[in-house]
């Protein structure tokens, strides 16, 4: 059985590819072409990344003759005389579909191309039991509530773009408890996709001071248009009174390189002497498409925004053009954390910021996802729908926690009360009915002696659903594990349900387009139920489900299943779309925002209004 969570100390492998002291040139002219701040907030993250390409990461060779970057002590070495604020900050990424196995800190394909992040995971905690949900609204939801998808009603269907319905704003979000009891200033950076219908779903209606991004499941990289409906544009910005089109000069950024200038330019800004900082930097990459519009983008991301020794590296280890594009955009966000970063040295807040790196769900096996040897693609059930890369890096981790492993089971949940509780914000007590799901790991994160606090994990459960017949006992996906087992009812003999190497290529591999791998794909073929010994199966070859040495295991995990079920209030996936958000869209220069403005699902009035957010950290000073 998994007892407890710590392992050996992570070793620097040969192959860790990073970079050489100077800056690339896809990085400079992303520098000079589109970051244009404050005259001093501009200076101090030009001088502190300087300082830092010199300073604060060794530079080696590797055997296969790439560079290399190891991240030291120094990296939290002050830049500046830092302000520090008593409470911790927090930088949030949030990668999108990037699929178990894909950081480099474990030998496969990827291993040279996340040279930044796998130094990172290796100075703090990686977290090797980690689980998201199998898609994006689901898990987005329930890591800023802290609670199980199906305690909150989204437990099936993503938001699309026409939704009406989302997140409840009856829901109180990590942001507002940071907010109220600790002083925090919270930013939202890239994807949304928890509602957008109504000015009261956006996130500076929800706890956050500002926000910039898109609100739907997917995006185009540099046009900013909605794939599924590409006469609209699907991008905003907000602050505390106003939300808005964004129009201004930079729209057409390459999204990782403007998430990435928008960090830096919070970052610059922020008076850490007054606030915190919590960051949900909610990026795009790796999401496909991974082409766009304009002819140029047409082939997929340039092989020019890559260093020419990366570029020929993953044409020549990486099988599959979409599964090189995943391996290029995985290697401009690597190097885009690393800007951040930067940016929080040079404010000498690295000292005082815990670092969390997580997927929001498996990868897609349609867009160049693979999840290591489990099974299943996104969408599924199965742990390669769930299972991701994730890990917290931070100086405040005691020495004795720094470059372990944590194979305690955690959840996206999780994350909630975990990081209130290193934030010190104690004493939250959730309002009746709206009971946490989530429990904290700050201890088990910083001490072997502290045991895991996670006993059960529900994957998820199809119950209660608008307009679908589910029963989870004949019918409907669900799955649930204990430290050791997991029971599971699930289709097999769909896409979602097989294996997928990095070393095969798929037969249409060269398509640049949209994929999705939804929920609903995983609900063809058969229906069959499982038990699976994840210690000794962690794959899932081996179904113990019929053989009696295991009725007892079954029984019990059957009646926390029911335990769960009981706990169901809410209905998912309201069925009804907007005829009316079409036209409010074309009257708002064809840019999917809110539409019901007026007549609030709460019966209040809206503290958003549509009109130029001139408080805005986000506005372009260029």
């Amino acid at each position: 059985m998994l007892e407890q969570k710590y392992s050996n100390k992570i070793e620097d492998g040969p192959d860790a590819y990073q970079y050489e002291g100077k800056s690339n040139d896809r990085e400079n002219k992303s520098w000079f072409n589109h970051i244009s701040y404050a005259l001093v907030a501009g200076f101090l993250i030009l001088f502190a990344t300087l300082s830092i390409s010199s300073k604060s990461f060794k530079n080696i060779k590797s055997s296969n003759g790439l560079a290399t970057t190891t991240v030291s002590d120094e990296i939290t070495t002050d830049v500046i005389t830092p302000s520090i604020n008593s409470k911790p900050n927090f930088i949030f990424i949030l990668a999108d579909d990037l699929g178990y196995n894909s950081v480099g800190y474990n030998a496969h394909d990827l291993t040279a191309v996340t040279p930044f992040l796998t130094s990172l995971a290796k100075g703090g905690v990686v977290l090797s039991n980690y689980y998201a949900q199998e898609v994006c609204t689901p898990s987005r939801a329930s890591l800023l509530t802290g609670r199980y998808p199906v305690s909150l009603g989204m437990q099936y269907e993503e938001i699309l773009s026409d939704s009406m319905w989302g997140l409840n704003t009856s829901e109180t979000l990590l942001p507002e408890v940071l907010r109220d009891m600790s002083a925090y200033k919270s930013y939202a950076i890239g994807k949304w996709n928890i509602g957008h219908y109504t000015p009261e779903m956006l996130p500076t209606a929800r706890g956050f001071d500002h926000f910039i991004g898109y609100m739907n499941g997917e995006n185009y990289y540099w046009s900013k248009k909605y794939p599924l409906e590409p006469q609209y544009t699907d991008f905003m910005y907000a602050d505390s009174d106003c939300y808005s089109a964004y129009n201004s000069s930079d729209l057409g950024t390459y999204s990782t390189f403007l998430y990435r200038d928008k960090a830096v330019q919070a970052i610059a800004a922020h008076d850490f002497s007054a606030n915190p900082l919590f960051m949900y930097l909610a990026v795009q990459a790796v999401h496909d498409p991974f082409d766009d519009l304009a002819d140029e983008f047409s082939n997929g991301i340039p092989a020019s925004y890559l260093e020419a020794s990366m570029y020929s590296h993953i044409l020549s280890t990486v099988k599959g053009r979409s599964r090189q594009q995943y391996a290029m955009a995985l290697n401009l966000l690597d190097s885009s954390v690393q800007t951040v970063v930067e940016a929080l040295a040079a404010k000498g807040q690295m000292q005082n910021t815990y670092v969390i790196f997580a997927s929001d769900n498996g990868g897609c096996y349609q867009a160049g996802g693979r999840n290591g040897d489990l099974r299943g693609s996104k969408g599924s059930l199965f742990e390669g729908g769930l299972k991701v890369d994730s890990f917290i890096y931070s100086a405040l981790l005691p020495d004795s926690a720094r470059g372990s492993v944590y194979s305690g089971i955690m959840h996206v949940s999780d994350w909630f009360p975990t990081i209130l509780e290193l934030s010190g914000s104690s004493g939250f007590v959730p309002a009746e009915g709206f009971l946490l799901d989530g429990v904290s790991h700050a201890s088990a994160l910083q001490s072997s002696k502290s045991p895991c606090p996670r006993q059960y994990l529900l994957y998820n459960m199809y119950y209660k659903v608008n307009d679908e017949s589910f029963d989870i006992y004949s019918n409907a996906p669900v799955a649930i594990r204990d430290k050791q087992y997991k029971l599971a009812h699930l289709y097999v003999d769909n896409p979602q349900a097989q294996w997928y190497s990095f070393e095969e290529a798929l037969s249409d591999d060269s398509n640049m387009g949209s994929f999705s791998c939804p929920q609903s794909m995983a609900l063809m073929g058969r229906y069959a139920k499982f038990l699976f010994d994840l210690d000794s199966d962690p794959n899932e070859k081996t179904n113990l489900y019929f053989n009696s040495q295991y009725s007892d295991i079954k029984s019990e995990l059957y009646r926390q299943l029911e335990y769960f079920r009981a706990k169901v209030s809410f209905d998912a996936a309201p069925a009804n779309v907007s005829v009316a958000a079409e036209a409010a869209w074309a009257d708002q220069g064809d840019v999917i925002m809110p539409w019901v403005v007026s007549a609030l699902p709460s019966g209040g009035t809206s503290k958003l209004s549509q009109c130029v957010p001139s408080q805005s950290v986000f506005a372009w000073a260029g």
